[in-house]
């Protein structure tokens, strides 16, 4: 009976005995997965604020110098032109200078589309990262009442940024839509004129990507100056308004004539200027969409 109880425990200890190395394994596992180490979080890429600066300063110039140079070669052209239809040149000088002119003036319309592109990305950068900082400026002062640093210290990294995107700013305030959509005018006639060629073709893919672009920035603007002639002609009313009333009360005499004269040559040349103001706005208005209809037209045919 002894013998066989020392088998039974015997059996049960082999088996226990057994069974252990499994579960220790398993706890192992389970321990290992527990302590596995988390993959670390995505992190945002920095843009270092002086290399970014760099190479929008760098750019900018080019575009500066760009503009100046496309405005003097407008000019150029259109002088040219004057001289050919006063008969001072010949046709074929005339036409030997102005293909010049366009493959120059061409080259430059390309490379501003490229700069821009690229100096809207680099706003756009500089813009994500003032806001960053911003939002690392205002945790700071939240968690520290009073600080050894001076406020222009902690808003130096700002000030990087905002000088950024300002300079961009008025690098693209530098080439109105006007000045723009004449450049685009004088090249596409004067590819009109060339007739039908791969490298024409070229060229008016790339006038209609940018023309694109200004016909949305037009009608974004264009909004805006109907806003500004309905106010003027708010005001235009108003002032007439105003005349009527001195004319009436200087009617039943109430002012002496030389008060009346003198407040209605106020009011008169204040509606003047007025209208002078809605005048030259619609002017505008019509110009620019004048010239983006005809340019739209000319990438229209044969397409």
């Amino acid at each position: 009976m002894v013998g066989l109880l020392k088998r039974f425990w015997r059996s049960k200890d082999d088996k226990a005995r057994g069974a252990l190395p499994h579960q220790i394994q398993l706890d192992v596992f389970q321990e290992r997965k527990q302590e596995a180490p988390k993959p670390p979080p995505p992190t945002v890429q920095t843009v270092p604020v002086e290399r970014l600066r760099e190479e929008a300063e760098e750019k900018l110039k080019i575009f500066q110098s760009n503009i100046k140079e496309m405005k003097d070669l407008s000019l150029k052209m259109e002088e040219l032109a004057k001289l050919f239809r006063s008969g001072e040149i010949s046709k074929s000088i005339y036409d030997v200078i102005r293909a010049e002119m366009g493959s120059r003036l061409s080259a430059l319309l390309e490379e501003q589309f490229n700069l821009r592109e690229f100096l809207e990305l680099a706003k756009t950068k500089a813009k994500l990262e003032w806001a960053k900082e911003k939002l690392g400026l205002k945790e700071f002062e939240s968690r520290q009442r009073s600080t050894y640093a001076s406020q222009d210290t902690l808003h130096y990294p700002l000030l990087k940024w905002e000088r950024i995107i300002s300079s961009i700013d008025e690098a693209f305030a530098s080439l109105p839509i006007e000045d723009e959509i004449s450049f685009f005018s004088q090249y596409l006639n004067m590819i009109k004129e060339r007739g039908s060629s791969g490298e024409i073709e070229r060229s008016k893919a790339f006038c209609q990507r940018r023309l694109d672009e200004i016909s949305k920035k037009w009608s974004s603007l264009r909004r805006d100056k109907v806003e500004e002639i309905m106010n003027l002609e708010l005001k235009a009313s108003e002032v007439r308004d105003e005349i009527k009333e001195i004319e009436a009360r200087y009617a039943v005499g109430e002012f002496e004539e030389s008060t009346y004269e003198s407040r209605l040559g106020v009011l008169q040349g204040e509606l003047r200027s007025i209208e002078r103001k809605i005048e030259e706005t619609r002017r505008y208005i019509d110009d620019i969409d004048m010239k983006i209809f005809r340019c739209l037209e000319i990438l229209r045919e044969g397409s």
